[in-house]
């Protein structure tokens, strides 16, 4: 059976980020694909994510990008989270003033 996978460039340096730092490439694959999905979703709906902290702690969070919800919050000073190696999300659920998230690509769990 095969298959055709498109790959955006950003894909593609997803791809070496998570490769590199993995060193797996299974997972490299299974990762790139489901960040793709994630950031596609998180445009569009709340998700519910889990991933890895930095500590090692497991976090569930609920997050988006929809612009309604999280775009007045964006300033334009920041740095691109692709730049960063990382996926942002707005987290409905935090308090405080910040509510912006991110988390390392390799260290996604699940979402929903």
């Amino acid at each position: 059976m095969e298959a055709i996978i498109t790959m955006t460039n950003v894909d593609v340096h997803r791809a070496i980020v998570i490769a590199h730092r993995t060193e797996d490439m299974f997972l490299t694959g299974m990762l790139t694909s489901a960040i793709k999905t994630l950031k596609s979703e998180l445009a569009r709906r709340i998700v519910k994510i889990t991933f890895l902290k930095k500590d090692g702690t497991l976090a569930v969070r609920y997050g988006t990008t929809i612009p309604a919800l999280a775009g007045r919050h964006i300033n334009g000073n920041g740095i691109c989270a692709d730049a960063r190696n990382v996926v942002c999300f707005w987290d409905t659920e935090a308090s405080g003033e910040n509510k912006w998230r991110s988390f390392r690509y390799e260290k996604l769990i699940s979402f929903e």
